[in-house]
Parts: structure tokens; C-alpha cells; sequence
């Protein structure tokens, strides 16, 4: 599955949540921490194990992605990422077969989560600390080719407008480079 998506970084939290609630439909609250696995090198892909918690439900995802940024035709960016993802009923024996192999955790990231759904869309309030609140969009396609990803790059466009935030406010950088200047800065 393809996902296509924009990350926009929110100031005033309130008021994105409210131009969410008067158009789309809220799901759930989530947490996320994630944990990314970088091979014995300190190179190549990674891999993330994630634990969300849902209520007092913890679902365990083992994810893949093969990530890039594209530009649309009005200079917009998104991220298309092809991603491979699996529920795990208990991530140890993973984590020790990685530990074992040289696999060391490359980066921690925890998100707090506010999930509303509009028009084939997932929009998500994201509070990642230490960096703030983002709202991310996204849209799940079976396909990526530039029709595609430019249709639904319009959309997310459209969608990051209707919730009060503009294309200045879109974060191009990945979060892992976000988070990776801010342990730099400290």
C-alpha cells in the first residue's frame, strides 16, 4: 500500500481542531512509540516496531517503508511512502533476534494522536514531543504513479486549506531529521 501525505506544523492546536470537527468525522485517540531499528553499519533502511495504545489496547506493528518526498506541479510537497506492515502479538522475540544481529535503536519517537477521517482521507493531530503539534494527512492508494500521487496531492492541499493552515505552514523535513536537530541543539 502506498501512502501519500502532508505534514503541516500546527501553532494555534484549538482552532485546527475545531475547523476538523466541523468537517470531518473524529475516530480515536491513540498514543504511538516507536522504536527504529538501523542494521549493524549505522546505515541503510530501517525498520520501526511500534506499540499503540488505543484505551487500555495495545496493538504491536512491525512497518516498512520505502519513503521519498515529491513535489507537485504547484511546488507542494508530500511524502509517498510505500509501506509493508504487520501486527506482531508480541514484538520480544523480534527485538532479541535484532539485538543478537547488531540492530540498535536509531531513534525513539512518541505521539499523541487525534484521528478524524474525511472524504477517503485519514487527518491526524499529532502533539510529538519535544517538537509540538502537527497535523498530518494522508491518503492510502494501491497505485503511485504521478496521476495518482498529483490527484491526491491536490487533495491534500484542499484539506490542509478547509483546516485553517497554509502551504507555509507545510514541514518538508522527515520527523527523524526534526528530532535529530533538536537533540544537536540541546
Amino acid at each position: 500500500m502506498n501512502e501519500i501525505e502532508l505534514k503541516a506544523r500546527v501553532a494555534d492546536k484549538a482552532k485546527v481542531e475545531e475547523k476538523l470537527n466541523s468537517f470531518a468525522k473524529f475516530e480515536r485517540s491513540v498514543t504511538r512509540d516507536d522504536r527504529y531499528y538501523i542494521g549493524p553499519s549505522g546505515k541503510g533502511k530501517k525498520i520501526r516496531i511500534r506499540k499503540e495504545t488505543e484505551n487500555e489496547t495495545v496493538t504491536w506493528l512491525l512497518t516498512y517503508k520505502k519513503k521519498e518526498n515529491r513535489r507537485g506541479p504547484d511546488g507542494t510537497t508530500s511524502e509517498v511512502n510505500e509501506e509493508l506492515e504487520t501486527t506482531m502479538e508480541d514484538p520480544v522475540p523480534l527485538v532479541q533476534y535484532l539485538e543478537d544481529s547488531g540492530y540498535t535503536v536509531a531513534l525513539r519517537k512518541h505521539k499523541d494522536v487525534l484521528d478524524w477521517v474525511h472524504d477517503g482521507a485519514t487527518l491526524e493531530l499529532c502533539n510529538i514531543p519535544p517538537l509540538g503539534w502537527f497535523l498530518e494527512i494522508e491518503i492510502l492508494s494501491e497505485k503511485n504513479d504521478e496521476e495518482t500521487v498529483q490527484a491526491a496531492q491536490k487533495k491534500l492541499k484542499e484539506l490542509l486549506l478547509k483546516c485553517g493552515l497554509s502551504e507555509k505552514d507545510i514541514e518538508e523535513k522527515y520527523y527523524s531529521e526534526l528530532l535529530k536537530e533538536c537533540n544537536e541543539n540541546k
